[in-house]
C-alpha cells in the first residue's frame, strides 16, 4: 500500500485518485459538517463546487426534500437554509433531508476526487473510523487536504498526519512521499499540544474572530463521531459496518 498526501487540492488530477482509496480532509469545517449531518440523520450530502451546480440540483428536487447549506468567507450564503457550521446540522434540522453543500474549499476538493475507487470524508471527528476502512480496503491511498484558498492549512495537515500515524502504527516507513513525511512529522511534533497548535492556526483564528469559537472546539474532538461518509452514486452517504463487504 502506497500513500500520497496532497497538502492542498489545487493540483489534484484524476490519475492521482483513480483506483485509490481517497480521503478528503477539511477539518474547519466542511468534513466535520458532513459527518455531523449524516450522523444526525440526513439522507445524503451532495457536495458541489459552486452555487450554479447547487441551484441546478435543487431545481430538480422537491422543495421539502432538501436543504441548501454552504458558506463564502465563513458566512452563510444568502438565501441558503444553513451555513457551514456543524452545530447547525441538528437532528431536528436535517433528519430525512438531502443536504446540498457548497463551501469555499472542502466541496471543491471532493469534486476533484470523484473518480476514486473509494472516496471518504475525514476529519478529527472520525479519524479512527476512516483509518479502519483504509486498512480494510488495502488499496493505494491518496489523502487530500482541502487547505484554504489553495494554500496549506495546518489543521488539515495535522489531521492527515494523525491518520498516517495510525495507519503506520506510529512508525514512518522507509519509502514514503515527501508530503506524507511532512504531514507525519508535523503531527509527531505537535501531537502532545494538538489543540493549542490548531487554535493558533490562521483558519481557526479567523473563525473565532467571526464568532465561531464553538465550531472550532467541536471540530477538534478526536474520534467524537465514529462515522464514515462514503461517496456513492454522486452523493455522500453513511456507510455502516453491515455494508462493508458489499463495497470492499
Amino acid at each position: 500500500m502506497t500513500v500520497e498526501v496532497f497538502l492542498t487540492s489545487y493540483n489534484l488530477a484524476e490519475e492521482d485518485v483513480k483506483d485509490h482509496t481517497v480521503v478528503v480532509i477539511d477539518v474547519l469545517r466542511a468534513a466535520s459538517t458532513i459527518a455531523t449531518a449524516l450522523h444526525h440523520g440526513a439522507r445524503a450530502v451532495v457536495a458541489v463546487p459552486d452555487m450554479a451546480e447547487a441551484g441546478k440540483i435543487a431545481s430538480n428536487l422537491d422543495q421539502s426534500s432538501y436543504l441548501l447549506g454552504g458558506e463564502r468567507d465563513a458566512e452563510k450564503i444568502e438565501g441558503y437554509h444553513l451555513g457551514n457550521s456543524p452545530l447547525e446540522y441538528t437532528p431536528e434540522a436535517v433528519s430525512g433531508r438531502t443536504i446540498i453543500l457548497n463551501t469555499t474549499n472542502g466541496t471543491n476538493a471532493i469534486a476533484k476526487a470523484r473518480a476514486a475507487r473509494h472516496l471518504l470524508i475525514g476529519s478529527f471527528l472520525n479519524a479512527g473510523r476512516v483509518v479502519d476502512f483504509v486498512k480494510q480496503a488495502g488499496l493505494d491511498v491518496t489523502i487530500v487536504c482541502a487547505g484554504r484558498r489553495n494554500r496549506v492549512s495546518l489543521e488539515d495537515t495535522l489531521c492527515a498526519g494523525m491518520m498516517l500515524s495510525r495507519l503506520w502504527d506510529g512508525k514512518e516507513p522507509g519509502l514514503r512521499s515527501d508530503t506524507a513525511h511532512i504531514a507525519f512529522t508535523q503531527y509527531q511534533t505537535d501531537k502532545d499540544h494538538l489543540e493549542r497548535e490548531i487554535l493558533r492556526c490562521n483558519h481557526a483564528q479567523g473563525l473565532r474572530e467571526k464568532g465561531y469559537e464553538a465550531d472550532v472546539d467541536y471540530c477538534l474532538q478526536v474520534d467524537g463521531l465514529p462515522v464514515l461518509p462514503y461517496f456513492r452514486e454522486n452523493q455522500l452517504v453513511l456507510l455502516d459496518e453491515s455494508e462493508l463487504a458489499s463495497v470492499l
